[in-house]
């Protein structure tokens, strides 16, 4: 076995949703590329990434899935002067359905550990661990989930740009207990193409933490290569600074621990069985 498939079953085994039961695994492979938009700072950095994931359906009717994404920026702008230009996301995930309300309609579970290290907006670690509780309507060319759950939410800033605008060590970490909510929706347009659409949303209790809107459009790509996508998607994520500040944010001398709060992900990748 290869090293990237021993590094991706390794963090799914860290999270614990991979177990000795486990006998069949379902790869798949994604190569492409991406801009990574950074608004604030009128900021494009363009770069290839490398897409793994897998999924395995147990015995008991529970899924249980792996994503590692790679990517590998062409850093330009250098908005963090000292960022190395690879970075990471990831997301582990065991879901199963707790019953059935109608043939169309369910109540289901989930368990997610999700994150991403080292991006070019100055985001060095993040992790997000929720069991939620959804309800979902799914019929054959369309289907809606709504889901809500508490869990853990840890983000912590890149220090080099902080350190600049007189923030120290102790401020570029926020974690603490939090609830999410989300959303989304999936449906077929035409025999060859599908549209997903999803927001998030993730709040502590007292205040916002962070929003997450994506759009993702995938073309059966058959003819090229059996049970093969081509995949275009948009990621947008808002990050709430007020956390990280020092001092009170109405002073007229206060800087937020970064000059931006926003990042686009655009995501063009060729996806097929590994």
């Amino acid at each position: 076995m290869n090293r990237s498939k021993r590094v991706l079953i390794s963090g799914a085994l860290a999270v614990g949703f991979i177990s000795p039961s486990v006998q069949a695994l379902d790869w798949r492979l994604g190569i492409g590329g991406h801009d990574y938009y950074v608004d604030e700072a009128d900021s494009h950095t363009f770069g290839a990434q490398v897409h793994l994931s897998l999924e395995h359906m147990t015995q008991s009717d529970i899924l249980l899935s792996g994503k590692l994404n790679i990517y590998i920026d062409n850093d330009v702008d250098e908005l963090d002067p000292d960022h190395i230009p690879i970075w990471f996301s990831s997301e582990y995930a065991a879901e199963g359905e707790l019953f059935q309300l109608s043939p169309s309609s369910s109540i289901n579970w989930d368990v997610t550990v999700g994150g991403k290290r080292n991006t070019v907006s100055s985001v060095e670690k993040q992790l997000k661990l929720f069991p939620t509780i959804s309800y979902q309507y799914q019929t054959d060319p369309f289907s809606a989930e709504l889901k809500v759950g508490p869990g853990y939410y840890f983000l912590e800033i890149d220090d080099d740009v902080p350190r600049m605008r007189g923030y120290d060590r102790e401020d570029f970490q926020n974690k603490t207990g939090a609830y999410t909510i989300a959303a989304n929706t999936h449906f077929d347009l035409g025999t060859s193409f599908d549209l997903g659409l999803s927001l998030q949303h993730w709040n502590d209790g007292s205040a916002w933490l962070e929003n997450e809107a994506e759009v993702t459009l995938r073309y059966d790509a058959h003819e090229w290569r059996d049970d093969s996508l081509l995949i275009v998607s948009l990621k947008y994520t808002e990050y709430n600074l007020e956390p990280y500040a020092r001092g009170v944010t109405d002073d007229p001398d206060y800087l937020p621990i970064l000059p931006w709060n926003k990042d686009l992900l655009v995501q063009v990748s060729f996806n097929m069985p590994w």
